[in-house]
């Protein structure tokens, strides 16, 4: 008899990734660990990029060294995971930005992990030229990420120092995954920042062009990891976090 042990990603409530891994067990035992709350669970938190593209790595080391625990990962802007582990819907998140409050702490997790850069289409006017001035972003059809997304922050911040803001940008669409806008720019909808890694296979095939700007210089971005101090962190919370501390030279190498 075999039972399963899974990770399982969640974006907005949708299933993105299940992976499946058996091992043997009694069958009185498979019987008692798949009846509801009798498995050990992690439950964590993720901004879009953390889990699109850095967890997904992990899974297989994960599984291999804990293949009695499930892991359960929502994946949600930084602003909702922020806010969902200081209701305590969740012990702990990995996110974009450094939040916290009376019950939240943040601790760096990656420091310099992605540079956030501009990118446009294969065919965009910006695409032949060197370096642009910010300026020339005005009026510029423009894909967002969503509000609450650590992204937008940064870039609103970078924007906001030239006396640019979201205004004077023409907004096209806002879309929450970095697939969803690099596609969206790949199609020639419009232009738009992003973490580099998140792009590196258009960027390769030339599908997309990264765009610099005269006035900014390479903005690298950290990743931290919150969590509740009102609530006892369980041990299997506890133990992927220090398996997550482990894996830091392979997540800076990816």
């Amino acid at each position: 008899m075999s039972c399963v042990a899974h990770a399982k990603f969640e974006h907005s409530g949708i299933i993105n990734v299940f992976f499946v891994h058996h091992w043997e067990k009694h069958p009185y035992m498979e019987e008692l660990f798949e009846e509801e709350g009798m498995k050990n669970v992690v439950n964590i938190g993720a901004s879009s990029y953390t889990g699109e593209f850095l967890l997904p790595q992990l899974i297989g080391g994960w599984e291999k060294q804990n293949p009695d625990i499930e892991l359960k990962v929502d994946i949600s802007d930084s602003s909702e995971v922020f806010e969902q582990v200081v209701n305590g819907e969740l012990e702990a998140g990995v996110i974009g930005m450094s939040l916290e409050n009376s019950n939240v702490h943040a601790e760096t997790f990656l420091n310099n992990f992605d540079e956030l850069i501009l990118i446009c289409p294969a065919n965009h006017p910006f695409a032949g030229k060197s370096e642009v001035s910010i300026n020339d972003l005005k009026g510029q059809d423009f894909i967002l990420r969503e509000p609450g997304s650590a992204t937008r922050m940064w870039y609103r911040e970078v924007l906001a120092t030239h006396n640019i803001n979201l205004d004077n940008l023409n907004v096209v669409a806002e879309l929450d995954t970095y697939p969803a806008i690099i596609k969206a720019v790949e199609s020639g909808s419009g232009i738009s920042f992003v973490l580099r890694k998140s792009a590196k296979d258009a960027l390769d095939l030339g599908r997309i062009k990264e765009i610099k700007i005269k006035e900014v210089s390479p903005l690298m971005g950290n990743l931290y990891i919150i969590y509740n101090t009102d609530m006892p962190m369980s041990d299997e919370v506890r133990r992927f976090l220090g398996f997550l501390e482990a894996e830091k030279p392979q997540l800076m190498a990816a």
